[in-house]
């Protein structure tokens, strides 16, 4: 009985196309090319063009005209083209399109309309051997159209990340361009295969596919996005098998892709969608996003583009006349493209000098046209000649990119607004706040404990991070106080969606927390935790509470604990007018970010107060000592302008700084002081004794950011 070698083969296949697309994808990559170039190298090579040619028998053996293989290799291929769309998805940031919409909007459609036309009208003038036979030329037309219309963002995201200018006003403008790009050119490639499936122009089909992708776009943008940022956070929370939340993620693309087949439009349109909500997940962390794109840059990438690279036969262009209209392709979509471009950007309020270098960043297909022809490919609306002529066209269009652009975005001048804005973004990039997903507010129904969900209300609107409230249970059993539960998280969710900007700032609560909940809920992933408890510190001032000590042992990260919450103000919307010792160590600059975010959230006041030391020994110190404290009120001061908070900066000298906080705090009408501490290590943690003298004498509210 004869073997089945039918695995083998398969297996066989899949190691050739790996590992000659890793090998020539380094090599492109040292190049300073996309690595992609080098997997459709890979498939070209091992193809009719090179391996077919030089050793016809050999690759029949190991690509052989075999239905099942070919079902094989193309079901990971198309797996790969969903994870390929939901990656870009989840890098795709819509609120860059929101920033400059009339640019954006006009250059991305006349972007897409000029180059698209003269596609359909290029397709009409193709010879009769490159038109599929059984397709609808119309078919063909449109998907030509799209194929010289779409930029690839994930090519002008490199380009514009390598050549440096992804952070000024025209590489954002570019950029988001080509995310618009990307999101039209899915619903046009569902639409279009939508008339493929049904074999002629149905109006009514053409509808029902427009208004179910309108109703898809819709649910998923809004309802939607909340659902999966929801079931994001359930299974990273509640399931402890490996990697949980990429299986999640998975779920919801197939999810979307099967949804939008059912619909009647392209699976592709709901894997790039699912990618865009799941990017806006709020603790999509660097681990999990990095796990993902392991997963699929290691695997499903080589394979697919190799795949595509396979049906790529460079012998058409042997054929003088296909030869010639593969240069009439490539300049019609470079022509065109940077044409419509240019004009949008024209038409969007930009410059001569802006409207060039946008044309020509646009002008890169990269893997969206690869995945779009592959598309087109597979469902005979596309020729093998007609694919290759378009994967030829990526290939250069990508491939002059990077030079011209480089160029031209050399001639742009930096207008003095931009120039203040990467300013204030490099100024930030050393801030931590931004870098925040998570926090945890550990509260019981004291005054500490309301004071606490205040103030973490307060920062998860303005952080628009995911806040998660746990209750203290003094029993220790794991119940609930009466009713204390419910009112402390609602506290810090009446403070979290009072205020405007709140947005999709999320706050959900635990069941009661004794040690065994408390550790096990620090273990799902915290940047900073709010702690509000009726006695957090000993009565000497200096070591901490046991289950406050218990929990800066499991925990490695800042906490902010809450202290004499008993004077507090009551209703959330009241402003705050904070004091805010500032003395330019490490500590006291996370506190600086805290007290900011506290103060715009509320529309209060900072007073920052920097304590010279009087007996410094000679002149020149005391110079040092001066321009170092002025430096540090300066830099409170730039930051709440970039904030919008009011900074008032106070001075005081005294050997004893405690001494003139204490001053200070009873010569004003302080609501709140935000403290920063580094904590003293020992058996267990505690405080310095000059921060637990201070708190021994004050009776002002106090959150204490301890690291």
């Amino acid at each position: 009985m004869a073997t089945d070698h039918t695995l083998a083969i398969f297996i066989a296949q899949l190691i050739l196309l790996l590992l000659v697309g890793r090998v020539l994808g380094e090599g492109m990559s040292r190049l300073g090319q996309p690595a992609l170039f080098g997997q459709l190298l890979a498939g070209v090579l091992l193809g009719p063009s090179v391996f077919g040619a030089l050793m016809p028998e050999l690759r029949v053996m190991i690509f052989p005209d075999d239905k099942t293989l070919k079902a094989m290799i193309d079901a990971v291929s198309q797996i790969g083209i969903l994870l390929l769309l939901l990656l870009t998805g989840m890098e795709t940031n819509l609120a860059l399109v929101q920033r400059r919409r009339r640019a954006v909007i006009s250059s991305s459609l006349s972007g897409i309309a000029v180059p698209f036309a003269c596609g359909v009208a290029l397709a009409y003038a193709l010879p009769a051997a490159v038109v599929p036979v059984h397709a609808n030329p119309l078919v063909t037309a449109l998907f030509l159209g799209t194929a010289l219309a779409i930029s690839s963002v994930k090519i002008v995201a490199m380009t514009l990340m390598e050549i440096g200018v992804i952070r000024r006003d025209i590489g954002q403008l570019i950029l988001a361009t080509a995310i618009l790009d990307d999101t039209i050119a899915w619903i046009i490639i569902a639409v279009i295969a939508g008339i493929a499936a049904h074999g002629e122009v149905d109006l009514a089909n053409v509808g029902a596919s427009l208004a179910g992708t309108a109703l898809f776009l819709a649910f998923c943008l809004t309802l939607g996005r909340r659902l999966v940022a929801r079931l994001i956070v359930w299974v990273n929370d509640h399931m402890t098998i490996e990697m949980p939340v990429i299986t999640a993620i998975l779920v919801v693309m197939l999810t979307l892709a099967l949804t939008t087949d059912m619909i009647g439009v392209h699976t592709a349109l709901g894997a790039f969608i699912a990618g865009i909500m799941i990017g806006q997940s709020p603790i999509l962390t660097e681990h999990i996003e990095g796990e993902l794109r392991g997963f699929i840059i290691a695997f499903f990438s080589p394979v697919f583009f190799a795949v595509a690279g396979l049906g790529m036969d460079l012998r058409t262009l042997m054929d003088p006349t296909l030869l010639l209209f593969t240069l009439a392709v490539i300049l019609v979509a470079s022509v065109g493209k940077f044409g419509g471009a240019l004009l949008g950007g024209w038409l969007g309020g930009l410059t001569t000098r802006e409207s060039l270098a946008l044309a020509t960043g646009l002008n890169a297909r990269g893997s969206t046209e690869v995945i779009i022809a592959s598309i087109g490919l597979a469902m005979g609306a596309l020729s093998n000649e007609l694919y290759t002529m378009i994967v030829a066209m990526a290939v250069v269009t990508t491939m002059a990119m990077p030079p011209t652009l480089r160029w031209m975005m050399a001639r742009v001048p930096i207008r003095e607004d931009e120039a203040r804005r990467l300013e204030k973004e490099e100024a930030e990039q050393t801030l931590v706040l931004p870098r925040m997903e998570r926090a945890l507010v550990y509260v019981d129904d004291s005054a500490n404990g309301r004071l606490a969900a205040r103030l973490a209300g307060l920062f998860a609107a303005r952080e628009k991070v995911l806040t998660t409230v746990m209750e203290h249970s003094p029993s220790g059993n794991g119940r609930e106080q009466a009713g204390g539960h419910e009112q402390t998280a609602e506290a810090a969710k009446a403070a979290a969606t009072a205020l405007p900007e709140s947005g999709d700032a999320l706050v959900v609560a635990r069941a009661a927390g004794n040690g065994e909940t408390l550790e096990r809920e620090i273990t799902r992933g915290y940047d900073i935790v709010f702690i509000g408890l009726e006695r957090p510190i000993a009565a000497d001032a200096r070591h901490f509470d046991e289950k406050v000590q218990e929990l800066l042992t499991k925990f490695a990260g800042p906490v902010a604990i809450a202290v004499n919450g008993a004077g507090a103000a009551g209703p959330s919307d009241i402003p705050l007018d904070i004091l805010l010792p500032a003395s330019g160590a490490q500590d006291a600059r996370l506190a600086t970010e805290i007290a900011l975010s506290l103060a715009h959230a509320i529309k209060g006041k900072l007073s920052a107060l920097h304590v010279f030391h009087p007996h410094d020994d000679t002149a020149l110190l005391r110079g040092r000592a001066r321009r170092h404290g002025m430096s540090v009120l300066v830099d409170v001061h730039r930051l709440g302008k970039r904030s919008g908070v009011p900074v008032k900066g106070l001075t005081a000298t005294n050997s004893h700084p405690e001494a003139a906080i204490r001053r200070a705090l009873r010569g004003g009408r302080f609501d709140l002081m935000v403290l920063g501490t580094s904590l003293r290590q020992g058996e267990t943690k505690f405080l310095g004794p000059r921060m637990a003298n201070l708190l021994r004498g004050i009776r002002t509210p106090v959150l204490l950011i301890a690291r």
